[in-house]
């Protein structure tokens, strides 16, 4: 697999400009309209998500009014059930065997029922049945079925005092609320009867959620696949979802029906059980939609031709003049540069863009790299030159050695051992100083300069030069730039040792700090004037001695390390000068 993308990518690097300009602007044409389309399948999918949100809303307003209504039904029913006059009036049809007591319990009985269904707009009629079977009535009652009949009396008998709805049918259109009339003397709870009220939801609908719902759209009422409401609706296959409330949890979606698709959202309620759905017809709502769609994806299959023909000729117009070039350059490789005079390149078009460009930077070129042939030349017999010299020059430091050393040997078999440690310090610090096998060292290898110093100067001065060296041994393994503490420790004996009478105490101090490393070069001489250590630091002015100053040291550190290290100056509090050199923490290797 690995091998097979290897071969497909050299393959494509290997095509001519001018394909790789066709196969770049057919690839960014298509990833453009691919993210463009995208983009605007996103900007769909949010309007369609905008849609269902106006259309929930509408539902949850539609719903929430149809049952606020029927909650007052609900109320209504509680308030016939509790009223006193009902309870006693069904108390004496249910216990007195007295007919003039019966009719009068039962006109008052009705009476009172007239009076609560007055004054309800949505009640069609109220039915009360006591419990011998006599049903007392008012409103426009229709005849019911007996299987009807009977499944209202088994839904109030269900409830055992609470509210049941029994929902229209073929037969009859109301909304039924039906519940049992139970006795609140004493809390006896004794059945006293069965009220049953018709609802014309139809009414209702109309009154709270026709107008709520979209012109063209449909509300349907479904419970337990069976049809509330309307009486008929279109889109019968909302009938047939096994479980509507799962279904109405997925929010909308589309649905098709006799080769018409339908937008439909949804909402279940759990008051009733009942499935609300808002169904619009696809077409009236997202023609103009599928229409902009189809006319954006014709505009970018033009679009992608036309800028695929624009881009041949682009490439085109790019790569003739190369080609033209590139023959001129075989041309040139056959012949001989340095014999071949330069080739005369015709121009192949007028144009001053980047390829007539690059044609008159190859014929310029073409001269510069014969002057650099003849430079070169030139450079090769120097540098022979040179080297040879080098190889001269390079006796006097070997004679300077030998002799160092024959002075040693004398030295020695003279038992001048003062003389021999000098010359040997003297050789130690010739050699370190002019080698040039490494510019970094390990602080081991420093102090060993150091002390080869130190030794020389000691003949010097005597007891004047008290030199103390504090470096613990796990600091001497990291790297320094060569040369860096000597020339530090000169400028102490310098402008400290040779100024003072008395003796003078020299240090060399090493520390660890965190990934730093500090080592401090400090004397009790005078100290150093704070405004000529500026100009030093700085470079106004140079220091007085012949050695490495201090601004040299500072740039090496940082030249090797960062800008982080370096060299830090300043005088002690006690007397005397205190120079810091910091460095990292570094091991060989």
């Amino acid at each position: 697999m690995k091998s097979g993308i290897s071969k497909w990518f050299n393959e494509i690097r290997n095509l001519r400009i001018k394909a790789k300009l066709f196969l770049l602007i057919t690839i960014s044409m298509a990833v453009s309209s691919c993210i463009s389309l995208v983009g605007l399948q996103i900007a769909y999918s949010i309007y369609d998500q905008q849609i269902y949100e106006k259309s929930s809303q509408v539902l949850n307003l539609s719903s929430t009014l149809i049952e606020n209504e029927l909650n007052k039904v609900e109320r209504l029913t509680f308030s016939i059930m509790s009223d006193e006059q009902i309870q006693q009036n069904l108390i004496v049809m249910n216990e007195d065997e007295s007919d003039y007591n019966r009719i009068q319990s039962r006109a008052k009985l009705v009476d009172r029922l007239v009076q609560y269904i007055n004054t309800e707009t949505y009640i069609i009629a109220a039915d009360i049945t006591d419990v011998k079977g006599s049903s007392y009535s008012s409103g426009n009652l229709t005849t019911l079925s007996s299987e009807r009949r009977d499944l209202i009396q088994t839904t109030a008998d269900r409830g055992n005092g609470t509210l049941g709805w029994v929902n229209p049918d073929a037969e009859d259109y109301s909304l039924i609320a039906a519940r049992q009339i139970r006795s609140f003397d004493k809390l006896e709870l004794n059945k006293l009867g069965t009220l049953v009220l018709h609802v014309n939801l139809d009414k209702i609908v109309n009154q709270y959620a026709r107008e709520a719902v979209t012109r063209d759209g449909e509300l349907v009422i479904v419970s337990d696949r069976n049809l509330v409401y309307p009486r008929a609706a279109s889109l019968k296959s909302l009938l047939n979802e096994g479980n509507p409330a799962e279904s109405a949890s997925k929010g909308f979606r589309i649905m098709e029906q006799d080769g018409e698709k339908y937008f439909v959202s949804h909402i279940h309620s759990d008051y009733l059980g009942w499935t609300y759905y808002n169904t619009l017809p696809f077409q009236t709502i997202f023609y103009h939609i599928i229409l902009m769609k189809n006319w954006m994806i014709a505009a970018f299959l033009l679009s992608f031709f036309l800028l695929v023909g624009f881009g041949m000729t682009v490439a085109r117009s790019v790569t003739r003049p190369i080609e033209g070039l590139i023959t001129n350059m075989r041309g040139l490789q056959i012949s001989d540069l340095e014999k071949s005079e330069l080739p005369t390149i015709a121009p192949l078009s007028q144009q001053m863009d980047e390829v007539g460009l690059l044609q008159r930077t190859y014929r310029m070129m073409l001269v510069r790299i014969q002057e650099l042939i003849k430079e070169n030349y030139t450079k090769q017999l120097i540098i022979k030159e040179t080297e040879f010299r080098s190889l001269q020059a390079q006796i006097n430091p070997h004679f300077l050695y030998n002799t160092l050393e024959s002075i040693n040997w004398i030295s020695k078999m003279n038992g001048q051992k003062q003389v021999s440690q000098m010359v040997e310090s003297l050789g130690y610090l010739l050699r370190s100083s002019i080698s040039l096998k490494q510019d970094i060292i390990t602080v081991e290898d420093e102090l060993q300069l150091v002390q080869h110093y130190i030794t020389i100067q000691r003949v010097r001065f005597e007891e004047r030069l008290d030199f103390r060296l504090d470096v613990p041994e796990p600091i001497r393994s990291n790297r320094i730039p060569k040369l860096t503490l000597q020339p530090l420790l000169e400028n102490a004996i310098k402008y400290a040792l040779e100024v003072m009478l008395e003796p003078c105490v020299i240090q060399i101090i090493g520390q660890e700090e965190g990934e730093t490393i500090l080592l401090i070069v400090e004397d009790n001489g005078p100290g150093i004037d704070e405004a000529y250590l500026e100009q030093i630091l700085t470079g106004e002015r140079k220091s007085r001695g012949t050695g490495i100053g201090l601004k040299n040291i500072d740039e090496r550190i940082k030249l090797s390390f960062g800008d982080e290290f370096g060299v830090q100056v300043d005088n002690r509090a006690g007397g005397g000068a205190r120079i810091t050199v910091r460095i990292p923490i570094t091991k060989r290797g």
